[in-house]
């Protein structure tokens, strides 16, 4: 590379000029000392023969001038080669050829001798003026370059984590959604990103009771996965003794959740909505509790729709809160509904500017209604995501997704 202007200035030197002929006789000897010796150049011929002497004499200068017509074979010497490289701009001073003329790459100007030194002169000073700026812009474009490498390293690094962490939240889902007594169970689960704030289960509590649970962590990204995965993990379901268990009702398992997480709260808050039900597949009875989350909905056998609410406050924010339970009778063919509040901005309004944000709305109730008369908790689910891809063509997902539709078959 070339000595910078701004060093050459303290050790008061003239700006090194290498001459190199193209052809034969004495010219590029005339040439260097006239710049020597008429203009504030330091000039001087390259008679070098070996290639790191060459290159040595060629980065040591701010210009390169060529004597002689440059063609394709001759730019490949050592000399113009190492100042290609290095970015030193180079002059071809020669006859019979202009700048509109075509010249091999790396060029900087082309001018004939019978203008006078006073323009080769002239252009030697407006291109080593300019290197400055050029040489600051290497530096830039090359810690640029590095900065971004790393970045880049980054990126790729923290993608391929979330990629892992996406895996392995799906291996806490439930393969196969157990089915009793004739209360069979579908899912959907649609991430907005890589992971989830929402999670589902479905337990097979003991031969009589089924256990349906759906929790929302407030927030997005790895955090809120992080928080359902504990929540579904850490929820209980039986009190066991030394011959015999009970079944926790949803009231008392939300109520143990909460008080695990006041128990373990930082100087970051974080909360969650959950909804968990338990259906006795004997009676048909259904016990429900709500921790801020979306009402239960029922589906009757004749397309009804209608909304079952219980009351409790968030996940994590009451350290004694309690939650009602709520108790109905199913009948054959009613199917219930668990969602979280993604669905309030999955189906915009008509006429919805897609750039303009999205406002909790309740079209997904349509959508329910629509298929409501279909029986099967595995083609409603179906028929919900069909709508939901159809959908996402125009409008992209915004927020976690998760439907979890149980009915009673009335097998």
């Amino acid at each position: 590379m070339a000595i910078p202007l701004e060093h050459q200035s303290l050790r008061k030197l003239r700006p090194r000029i290498a001459v190199v002929s193209l052809q034969l006789g004495d010219t590029h000897e005339t040439v260097a000392k006239v710049l020597s010796s008429r203009f504030e150049f330091d000039a001087r011929v390259i008679n070098e023969r070996d290639h790191i002497s060459i290159a040595m004499a060629v980065r040591e200068a701010q210009a390169l001038v060529l004597i002689g017509a440059p063609t394709v074979a001759n730019m490949q010497i050592p000399a113009t080669e190492e100042a290609i490289s290095s970015m030193i701009p180079i002059i071809a001073l020669c006859a019979g050829l202009d700048e509109n003329d075509d010249s091999p790459p790396g060029i900087s100007y082309v001018i004939d001798p019978a203008l006078g030194p006073e323009h080769l002169a002239t252009a030697l000073s407006a291109l080593i003026s300019r290197q400055r700026e050029i040489q600051r812009l290497q530096l830039d474009t090359v810690t640029a370059l590095r900065f971004s490498g790393g970045l880049r390293t980054e990126i790729d690094t923290i993608q391929e984590e979330l990629q892992l962490a996406a895996s392995v939240q799906r291996e806490f889902l439930p393969r196969i959604l157990p089915s009793i007594g004739g209360i069979a169970s579908a899912a959907l689960w649609r991430p907005a990103a890589y992971v989830s704030g929402d999670i589902y289960n479905v337990l097979r509590l003991d031969e009589h009771h089924l256990g349906l649970f759906v929790t929302d962590a407030v927030g997005h990204g790895v955090p809120a996965a992080l928080l359902t995965l504990v929540i579904s993990r850490s929820l209980p379901t039986k009190e066991i003794t030394e011959k015999s268990y009970r079944i926790l009702s949803p009231g008392e398992a939300l109520a143990q959740v909460n008080a695990d997480m006041m128990t373990r709260a930082g100087r970051t808050t974080r909360f969650a909505t959950a909804i968990y039900a338990i259906i006795d597949t004997r009676t048909h009875q259904l016990t429900v509790a709500s921790a801020g989350h979306l009402p239960l909905l029922r589906i009757t056998r004749g397309g009804q729709c209608e909304p079952i609410h219980t009351f409790g406050g968030l996940l994590g924010v009451f350290e004694d809160e309690t939650f009602k339970e709520e108790v109905i009778t199913l009948s054959p063919g009613d199917k219930l509904l668990f969602y979280t509040d993604g669905f309030e901005q999955a189906f915009p309004e008509l006429g919805h500017d897609p750039a303009a944000p999205r406002l909790p709305n309740r079209r997904y109730m349509d959508v329910f209604n629509e298929f409501a008369s279909i029986e099967s908790p595995a083609d409603f689910i179906e028929n919900v995501n069909r709508r939901l891809d159809e959908e996402c063509e125009d409008f992209p997902q915004i927020d976690d997704l998760t439907l979890l539709c149980s009915g009673w078959t009335g097998i």
